[in-house]
């Protein structure tokens, strides 16, 4: 599906004239780059969902915010749901400019992204807790993805640069049969791709499968397989899962360390500075909307969850042992696995959990606290996650970190 977005509605002459007539001026000498940069028109990939979901929305006010930047000049056609890349040619597809932005999965691409593949171990790192995961593990995720070196280098390899990154929400398991026990898990077939998921699968006693995101709803609906390893956002968001996948199956799994958006680097390089430095603002400002957007689908998925009609949640106090030990097994031996690039692995792997502890903390200052992994404690934190004001920790993070990103 083909959409113009409402700044790409708008004519750049309207723009200009607009610009002017609010007393810019393109020919002072902070505007003489705008005057010279010509018009042009990006394509937008992402394969995830359309402009009403999470991504979407947020990347649809960026691209919004740089229209109106540009005084119209720079513009964009969206590309959703897999209509011009899929999520796994989107890699090459932004390489070779069949589209300029996309959404990347780092390991979809073991091969191409060693580095990104391997820092999806990290995903393990978290508490389960939703705000935490989203916000802390967020804001390390991103400030990692932006600045580690042999990541950076490795993207540009692929003539791509790094715009931003987000944190999911913890996975769990979202199946078409009810799973209580290691028994009942027993032999039963999981989507997961990735080791950071299929080895808490196969610790569970499941089997890990690999199936197309955009096969995934007819293949649970079908039986192909019995759990897709998602988060539950994906009951109301995305997906919408909940008629083919209605037992959730609330076990602990690593959360998608790095939902990772970036740009044909060609294109980012033809772009001046001044709008290569806002392009990074806004792009820190688009994760921080994707942070507070995670936590009003996640409240909505907890209204779905908590009503008990469509989803019924199973106990999973004889599973959560054997995945929080395989997370903790994995996050340990990290450094013993790191591509040869990364030349102090131990180093990257202590200065990202440093990262989570610091954001958690300031998290836990604000006055929210990490959340228990109990039945009851897992409800309840549902019900809070509408009242979350990340206001200030986003600030904080713009403040602290934005700065050494800009040229």
């Amino acid at each position: 599906m083909i959409d113009k977005t409402f700044w790409t509605g708008l004519s750049a002459f309207a723009l200009l004239v607009g610009g002017v007539l609010l007393g810019g001026s393109a020919a002072s000498a902070d505007e003489a780059w705008l005057e010279k940069l010509e018009p042009r028109v990006l394509k937008l990939a992402d394969f995830s969902g359309d402009q009403n979901a999470n991504f979407g929305r947020a990347m649809v006010e960026w691209e919004q915010a740089v229209t109106k930047f540009t005084n119209g000049k720079i513009t964009f056609e969206n590309y959703w749901s897999s209509s011009l890349l899929n999520a796994v040619n989107t890699l090459d597809g932004v390489g070779d400019g069949v589209a300029d932005i996309g959404l990347i999965i780092p390991t979809y691409y073991p091969q191409k992204l060693p580095v990104g593949a391997w820092l999806f171990g990290l995903g393990g790192a978290l508490s389960g807790s939703t705000v935490h995961d989203v916000a802390a593990g967020g804001a390390a995720a991103l400030e990692t993805v932006l600045t580690l070196q042999p990541l950076t280098d490795e993207y540009a390899s692929h003539n791509l640069k790094v715009m931003q990154a987000t944190s999911t929400p913890a996975y769990n398991l979202l199946c078409n049969k009810p799973i209580s026990s290691p028994e009942e898990a027993a032999g039963k077939r999981a989507r997961a791709i990735g080791a950071v998921w299929s080895d808490t699968v196969t610790a569970l006693g499941m089997t890990p499968v690999s199936i197309a995101w955009n096969e995934s709803y007819e293949g649970l609906q079908r039986g192909v397989f019995d759990c897709m390893v998602i988060n539950p956002n994906q009951y109301v968001d995305g997906l919408i899962l909940k008629d083919v996948a209605p037992e959730y199956v609330p076990v602990t799994m690593a959360q998608l360390q790095a939902s990772t958006w970036v740009m044909n680097l060609e294109a980012w390089n033809s772009f001046p500075v001044e709008l290569q430095n806002f392009m990074t603002e806004e792009s820190v400002r688009a994760a921080a909307n994707i942070w507070k957007g995670y936590l009003q689908i996640e409240a909505k998925a907890g209204d779905l969850i908590a009503a008990g009609k469509e989803v019924h949640t199973n106990d999973v106090s004889k599973l959560e042992p054997l995945a929080k030990a395989q997370r903790e097994a994995a996050v340990a031996k990290l450094a013993s696995v790191a591509p040869p690039t990364v030349t102090d692995a131990q180093g990257v792997v202590d200065n990202y959990l440093k990262r989570i502890a610091y954001w958690t903390d300031a998290l836990v200052a604000e006055g929210y606290p990490v959340a228990d992994r109990t039945p009851e404690a897992i409800l309840k934190s549902f019900a809070g996650l509408r009242d979350v004001d990340l206001s200030d920790f986003s600030k904080k993070f713009n403040d602290e970190v934005t700065p050494k990103l800009k040229k």
